[in-house]
């Protein structure tokens, strides 16, 4: 008995595995996808210097400003309590280290997304940049990634999900270039469709893993609310060239973030808080400032 249970540990901690290199390829697939975007996007990106263009600013700029960067405390917390939390709910080392990195990710997609809003002086528009791309590519990654997290055991699902979500970065990726020729936006639909699936599926291992019927919190205000503000910005956050509607656009935009996708990364964080650390400390009567 404890022979397999040293196995099992051995098993848990080993560095290279098929699952690693399947994964590894999963993610060499998407990211070939944003090497073509990378090539590509510089070359066709041009600003619009013969037209004067609104830009946010005063209290509005620093409500988005503080809103964005808000995401680089609350990640790091995020971090911290998955860490402990999917240990003591005893998922695999594996499955931890791909939701901290998923998260990492995230950071890695709101920089980029800050980027892309001072390249348009803060006032949203549904536009074609690398920028752009990269917060799309980065946070998807992201959420992958944390799906994978809160996975209790690899099988042949897992694998095909995985093998789903690379596909559907390349495509969108090809399709990206496409969409800023003709300046449509329905081009970027295959990176809705992805966002999407991936949140099902996150939101279905939340909930097989913590067992709670809140987690359906998570998609409600990560993608109802958040995209139902992106639909308020495009019908009515105006146009920073010929009909500036600053303070709609950026109260949708603050918005959009606060209660859509930084709200759904705070309850997320809160469930596994609740049901992976709080119960369990009270379960073995662990003080609350115990290591």
């Amino acid at each position: 008995m404890l022979e397999k249970k040293i196995m099992s540990h051995s098993e848990d901690k080993r560095i290279f595995t098929p699952d690693l290199g399947f994964i590894a390829l999963c993610f060499l697939v998407g990211l070939a996808g944003f090497g073509y975007i990378l090539t590509v996007l510089p070359g066709i990106v041009k600003p619009d210097s013969d037209v004067t263009r609104v830009c946010i600013t005063g209290g509005w700029k620093y409500g988005l400003v503080f809103t964005h960067a808000l995401t680089f405390a609350l990640i790091p917390l995020a971090m911290r309590i998955f860490y402990e939390g999917l240990k003591n709910l005893k998922v695999s080392s594996k499955s931890i280290f791909a939701s901290q990195l998923g998260l990492a990710f995230i950071m890695v997609a709101i920089a980029a997304e800050m980027g892309w809003h001072v390249t348009q002086c803060w006032y949203y528009t549904n536009d074609f940049t690398m920028l752009n791309f990269m917060f799309y590519f980065f946070l998807i990654s992201a959420f992958a990634l944390w799906a994978g997290g809160l996975v209790e055991q690899e099988t042949i699902l897992t694998r095909i999900s995985n093998g789903v979500f690379a596909v559907g970065l390349l495509t969108a990726a090809i399709l990206y270039p496409i969409g800023f020729r003709e300046h449509n936006d329905t081009y970027k639909v295959p990176i809705y469709i992805l966002l999407t699936l991936v949140f099902v599926i996150l939101t279905y291992r939340g909930f097989k893993l913590l067992n709670s019927w809140k987690i359906i919190l998570v998609p409600l205000f990560s993608v109802g609310v958040n995209l139902s503000f992106i639909v308020l910005l495009d019908k009515y956050g105006g146009n920073p060239y010929t009909d500036p509607h600053v303070a709609l656009n950026a109260l949708f935009h603050i918005l959009h973030d606060l209660i859509g996708t930084e709200a759904g990364v705070g309850i997320f964080a809160w469930l596994v808080y609740d049901i992976g650390i709080a119960k369990v400390r009270a379960e073995k009567k662990i003080p609350e400032n115990a290591v």
